[in-house]
């Protein structure tokens, strides 16, 4: 497993690079209007790509990676062809709708379409456990998209429609050069019986990506109703800043957990899951809590160095409270529903996912009118933080996953560690420099790395002796 996630880590990694410089470069050329613009018609882009779709993806990984001799590209692709005549109906239908979002409402579907089809390549990579396509396709998408939006936004000034446009071009430029891979024969055809199964699996699959997705987009949509296309670019800057930091080392190491676990359930060896679930917690909450601890503490010294200076002040308010948000979240959809795809109980996973979506939208209602952006983000801390407490209590319905303390024990005591000494260092360099900022998470990096090796997390220091011959290999 360490092997998988360490090349979807470094392909998640360099695809957040060119996210965070995309970050950087836009909120210093475009007005928070602008950006307001992009964070808008990309969260509409995701509900599309979600609900149309979401029940294709879903269905790669549980109906292929059990390694049963199950096709399903000739049935998936004869999907895609037939979803490609909604384009029309979803611009006139949602045009109807938000007649002030017609501007940029096409970019933000063709780039819906473009999500969908690249997303069923990089499914069908991990369902091989084919990391190496994966890791090049998707630094390739990652790549293309901030070129191609630097030359709509710089040279023709398309602002947060270039942006949008150039995201959807990535997509389709991507999966173009990688057809010939995903494509290649043998290909079992068209199967009715297979598409049945893939929308009975699928469609509560859809349903619950869905309302996830319309959860992760929820408060910038509420912030963009109550407070203006100025306030959701403001918000969204922050998000997504946060976004390019935590949300792709999770990323990686949940694309890893999932096709392992389903192999081993597949020879049920249920004794092997447990141990597979319990190593992967301590991996991922040792990779996401020292960076949610360490964004939070140069959450403002971060901000005046790489947004532009409409978004400073409000970003260094918001990051520490959204950063603490992506912990939850990322339990969530990377461990938490690994139990309902075990058991293909796709119907937990949406359940969950309404009750967080009702919390938030409670939350809020009731918080951003009251505290704006601060009570956007803390809408979103509150609503992930139960939606962990009732996914796992819908797990012991689905695929019962293990408790074990040690894994939090030995994390919270590194990240303490760590975290400690990193803000007394931090609030003794006053200045906003990169220096001021580099030494405190240089600081922060040898602290932790003393840590892990000293408690063992993720068994780094049984590996490191085992290379070097001290002790046995596991």
């Amino acid at each position: 497993m360490f092997r998988q996630v360490s090349i979807y880590m470094i392909a998640n990694i360099v695809s957040a690079l060119f996210g965070f410089a995309s970050v950087v470069i836009f909120t210093r050329v475009l007005a928070p209007e602008e950006y307001g613009v992009y964070i808008v018609g990309f969260g509409i882009a995701a509900m599309i790509s979600a609900l149309a779709f979401g029940w294709i993806k879903a269905s790669v990984v549980p109906f292929t990676a059990d390694e049963s001799g199950t096709d399903i590209r000739a049935t998936a692709g004869s999907a895609f062809l037939a979803l490609a005549l909604l384009v029309p109906a979803l611009y006139f239908g949602i045009g109807a709708f938000t007649p002030d979002a017609k501007s940029y409402l096409l970019p933000a579907i063709l780039l819906a379409f473009g999500i969908g089809f690249f997303e069923f390549y990089l499914e069908i990579f991990r369902a091989r456990q084919a990391t190496g396509p994966y890791l090049w396709a998707t630094i390739l998408r990652a790549a293309l998209a901030l070129g191609l939006s630097l030359i709509l936004v710089m040279l023709f000034n398309w602002g947060g429609v270039g942006i949008l446009s150039s995201i959807a071009l990535s997509y389709f430029l991507a999966a173009a050069f990688y057809s010939v891979l995903i494509w290649r024969g043998p290909r079992r055809p068209f199967d009715r019986s297979l598409l049945r199964a893939m929308l009975a699996f699928g469609i509560p699959m859809t349903l619950s990506g869905t309302v996830f997705v319309f959860q992760s987009m929820i408060d910038r949509l509420v912030v963009a109703s109550f407070l203006g296309e100025h306030a959701a670019g403001l918000y969204g800057a922050s998000a997504d800043l946060v976004r390019q930091i935590l949300l792709f080392p999770g990323v990686a190491i949940g694309t890893a957990v999932a096709p392992i676990a389903i192999r081993l359930m597949a020879k049920n060896d249920a004794q092997a899951v447990d141990r597979h679930m319990v190593d992967s917690t301590e991996l991922l909450l040792a990779v996401l809590a020292p960076a949610i601890a360490g964004l939070a503490i140069v959450a403002p010294k971060l901000a005046a160095l790489v947004l532009g200076e409409d978004f400073r002040l409000d970003a260094g308010q918001l990051i520490p409270i959204v950063a603490f948000a992506w912990l939850f979240r990322s339990v969530s959809y990377q461990l938490l529903h690994v139990s309902f795809q075990i058991q293909k109980k796709a119907g937990l996973m949406l359940a969950q996912g309404i009750a967080i979506c009702l919390i938030s939208a409670a939350c809020l209602y009731a918080l951003v009118p009251a505290f704006g952006l601060i009570g956007a983000a803390w809408s979103i801390v509150i609503s992930e933080a139960f939606g962990v407490v009732i996914g796992y209590a819908l797990s012991r319905l689905a695929y019962p996953l293990p408790i074990d303390a040690r894994p939090v024990i030995k994390v919270g005591l590194a990240t303490l560690g760590m975290a400690l000494p990193t803000f007394f260092l931090d609030r003794a360099l006053p200045g906003q420099g990169p220096v001021e900022i580099a030494l405190p998470i240089l600081a922060g990096i040898v602290l932790y790395a003393a840590a892990v090796f000293g408690l063992d997390i993720a068994g780094i220091r049984t590996r490191l002796r085992a290379r070097s011959g001290t002790v046995p290999a596991a």
